[in-house]
């Protein structure tokens, strides 16, 4: 039998050889690790289940988590990897990076380096890494990364479809216009982008709040919307005004699947598809070879989607040929035709979001 032998909160590090669980330490809400100026805290969070917990290093103001480790199919939550080299001990900073420094005083494996959700200021989000967000009621989860010189927002479907880049970004400030993004930190104000020489491209300025005593961070949301909040707030702290994408209908799922977003996430199921069923469509049939075994369902018109500024048409010829494009290609299940331009878009993605509002002429099949 194990007794429970916490007292005061450990500050700024513990050593090897400490062990702790939940119960030990439920009278300081699971925290046993607090940064020396008690900005963050590092401890057990229930999780959705209720039966196990996480990890997790939290904002103590604000009771953000910023960051928590997540166990691999090995069953392995988190290792430094390197034989022959010795922990001497695991330091949580006021910057909230989790840190377990070696016996050289080199910096054997640090959280910063592995983002969850969440970005803290002095944290910089390079290229290979991923911000990933847990799955929203759909079992759709997105993410950003940099990929090809650009930051990216994708949907995590089985195919993944791009929302959102920084090349696209409009509210961008313009101090060079070439360079390829290869880093991304929070500085201040505003989030400053990088090329590989630690050349300063792009800034992107989410607040006129630029109170050095701010503590900035950025959220990656369960809705795909990136979110930025002042951690000093507290509790009552609310995101920015500023987001990305800046309008709430671009991103993958504002509204259920296949429901049109119009009016800042006003949700409606088009006519015919609701009459039919019930905005609910069967399932495509199983891919036979190349060829689809369905039937084309017209949606309707003036539709849009999220993902069209990120792909090439697949055609552009009249409309027949787009439909027998589409039914002889495996597995598309959407049909985007623009009347006025010829432009065919024959989607070949294996699930689809929600529709947004467009410009007359614009026709939607499934």
């Amino acid at each position: 039998m194990r007794t429970s032998i916490a007292g005061s909160q450990y500050i700024g590090q513990i050593y090897p050889g400490f062990q702790a669980s939940h119960m030990d330490w439920i009278e300081k809400e699971g925290l046993f690790l607090l940064s020396r100026n008690s900005t963050f805290g590092f401890g057990f969070r229930t999780s959705l289940d209720a039966q196990s917990y996480l990890l997790v290093v939290i904002n103590l103001k604000s009771s953000k988590d910023v960051w928590m480790l997540i166990a691999h199919g090995d069953g392995v939550a988190w290792t430094t990897g390197t034989d022959g080299e010795r922990v001497t001990s695991m330091e949580l900073m006021d910057s909230g990076n989790l840190v377990l420094p070696g016996d050289n005083g080199s910096i054997l494996l640090q959280s910063f380096s592995y983002p969850i959700d969440a970005l803290l200021p002095g944290q910089h989000f390079v290229e290979g890494m991923r911000l990933k967000r847990f799955p929203n009621k759909n079992y759709l989860y997105n993410y950003l990364e940099i990929k090809s010189g650009d930051l990216v927002l994708y949907a995590g479907y089985k195919t993944p479809q791009a929302y959102w880049s920084l090349a696209n970004e409009s509210r961008k400030t313009n101090n060079s216009v070439n360079g390829k993004v290869h880093s991304a930190s929070l500085v201040s104000n505003s989030w400053n982008f990088n090329d590989q020489n630690r050349v300063l491209l792009w800034r992107f300025i989410f607040s006129d709040n630029s109170d050095p005593n701010a503590m900035w961070a950025m959220f990656l949301g369960s809705n795909g919307a990136i979110g930025f909040y002042n951690l000093r707030k507290g509790k009552s702290v609310n995101h920015d005004a500023t987001k990305i994408p800046q309008d709430s209908c671009s991103i993958p799922e504002p509204c259920e699947r296949y429901y049109v977003c119009y009016f800042d996430n006003r949700c409606q199921c088009p006519l015919q598809l609701n009459t039919q069923f019930g905005c609910k469509p069967p399932e495509a049939s199983a891919c036979n070879g190349s060829k689809i075994s369905a039937e084309l369902f017209y949606v309707a018109e003036k539709l849009d989607y999220f993902a069209f500024g990120f792909v090439t048409p697949f055609l552009k010829s009249n409309l027949n040929a787009c439909k027998e494009a589409c039914l002889g290609n495996c597995p598309c299940i959407v049909l985007f035709f623009e009347n006025s331009t010829g432009r065919c878009l024959c989607f070949l993605f294996d699930q689809l979001g929600s529709f947004t509002r467009s410009q007359p002429g614009s026709l939607g099949y499934i």
